[in-house]
């Protein structure tokens, strides 16, 4: 059985750029061991600053080294990080005055406890092992934990850097749409009936979009796994390097008794192309109970039919008169 748990979205590239005359020295600094900056209006920054923040002018291209000691001026604590945190236990964020620096910046300390970091606490900057040139090659420590480093500096300045940017959702299936999964993994198809129209879809959306009244679990039944092909196209695959499909087949809506909107998206591979119709009938036949999943079922996508149901086959009844199911195609 599929477990029900949340939804999880990541939406994920690398992102590469020259660094320039200003990024470029200060990354090339932290994969050497220093911390840079530049001074700008009587002020220092770390990190170095393109223009000056009061007359936009283009601030001096040349930097000094700072730190590596820093004062924490205020700090939250991360109890439970991401994939996309410098560490993989909890740490703080704190603002911090390096040495030297007239303007403070943030950065990651490795503090070990809530405990032993506040507003005022002396921290070290520390650098990893890996360095690559990036803002991640450095963290810092309370005073205490530092120790000494003897870091080799590279022989070429840092001109491009890459980060694979990210972005993770989670996302909770609808009540409504918990139901309906739960119902596909048991055998049976959940709607949703509209109090004001009555008219029955498949699945639920949690409300009808035509009265506009939101629809809860005491509209919901279990409606019928046999109905009639309302619309159909052949699909005949482009063959490409690692195509899995190579034979022609349909792709089609089936009205299921009892509703008032064709399910769609039904693929069906077991009846032969020139004896399938608008108007047949139809019966889904399930996957047994440890096959069926529904991983591909959100909020607003349904799924795969045949992650739940094996295929479709012919009822043996009359055909429905394709004239009365025109305003069923999809």
């Amino acid at each position: 059985m599929t477990d029900l748990s949340d939804l999880i979205h990541t939406i994920e590239y690398p992102y590469t750029r020259s660094t320039g005359p200003y990024l470029g020295p200060f990354l090339t600094g932290l994969r050497d061991g220093k911390l840079l900056a530049n001074t700008v209006g009587g002020r220092t920054y770390c990190p170095p600053i393109e223009y000056n923040p009061e007359s936009g002018e283009d601030a001096p291209a040349t930097f000094t080294e700072v730190g590596p000691g820093a004062m924490v001026l205020g700090c939250t604590w991360v109890t439970d990080p991401s994939s996309k945190h410098p560490f993989s236990h909890p740490f703080a964020f704190a603002m911090l005055l390096a040495d030297g620096a007239d303007v403070p910046f943030v950065h990651a300390v490795d503090a070990g406890s809530p405990d032993a970091i506040s507003a005022g606490t002396r921290v070290v900057a520390q650098y990893r092992d890996d360095r690559r040139g990036a803002i991640t090659d450095v963290y810092f420590v309370p005073e205490a934990a530092a120790v000494d480093q003897s870091i080799e500096p590279g022989d070429e300045p840092v001109l491009i850097t890459e980060h694979l940017i990210s972005l993770v959702v989670r996302e909770p299936l609808f009540p409504h749409r918990r139901r309906y999964a739960e119902g596909l993994l048991s055998g049976r198809l959940l709607g949703q009936r509209s109090p004001v129209s009555g008219k029955v879809v498949v699945p639920g959306r949690g409300y009808d979009n035509l009265n506009r009244v939101p629809l809860t679990e005491a509209d919901e039944l279990f409606v019928s796994d046999r109905g009639t092909v309302s619309s159909y196209t052949v699909l005949t695959p482009v063959q490409y390097y690692g195509q899995k499909e190579t034979e022609p087949y349909i792709r089609c809506s089936i009205l299921l008794d009892g509703t008032d909107s064709p399910i769609i998206g039904v693929d069906v591979r077991d009846i032969a192309l020139e004896s399938f119709r608008v108007g047949m009938r139809l019966q889904a036949v399930w996957r047994a109970p440890a096959e069926r999943k529904v991983d591909g079922l959100d909020n607003r996508f349904g799924g795969s039919w045949e992650d739940v149901i094996e295929r479709w086959e012919p009822t043996g009844e009359a055909d429905i008169d394709p004239d009365s199911l025109k305003d069923y195609t999809w």
